[in-house]
């Protein structure tokens, strides 16, 4: 299994449910950064659960690059644009631990693939997101760190 530490990465971001000092929820909401590939990932409430969407990128190839979903298992969706595109969702607060969400998903458009996932806030700005395949064991842990500064939204929304 390949995890590029591109959207998965930023998927973190629902993960932040709450600190381990036992911060309310709010504290997993807001914009979220991949360092490595520079993507910012909104997360927000999504029912009882959290879930994020891709808005946007802090690094681009030129100022009117689209990224597209071009791994995605399904032909049909092969061009459809990342912006807007949900990359995480289903994160619900753990039972066990104070600030960990579990039995999330987790899409990685670099890969094509979907994941299950569960992440714990580490810090205030801090988030470490597991995506694995059957058991946490064989996956991967990747850390998203809030954005704080000015975020350039991209323009170009999924359909439908």
């Amino acid at each position: 299994m390949r995890y590029a530490a591109g959207p998965v990465g930023l998927l973190l971001g629902l993960a932040a449910a709450g600190q381990a000092d036992g911060s309310e929820a709010s504290t997993a909401l807001g914009f979220w950064l991949n360092p490595d590939q520079g993507w910012v990932v909104e997360t927000s409430d999504c029912g009882a659960a959290l879930c994020g969407k891709l808005v946007g990128f802090r690094k681009t190839q030129s100022p009117d690059y689209v990224a597209t979903d071009r791994h995605n298992p399904d032909p049909k969706k092969r061009g459809r644009p990342l912006c807007g595109l949900e990359l995480l969702g289903s994160f619900t607060p753990s039972p066990e631990v104070a600030g960990k969400w579990d039995r999330g998903w987790v899409y990685d458009p670099d890969t094509g693939n979907t994941y299950t996932g569960e992440a714990q806030m580490v810090g205030p700005n801090t988030i470490e997101l597991r995506g694995y395949i059957l058991l946490p064991l064989f996956g991967r842990t990747l850390t998203l760190v809030r954005e704080t500064g000015p975020i350039t939204r991209c323009s170009v929304s999924p359909p439908g």
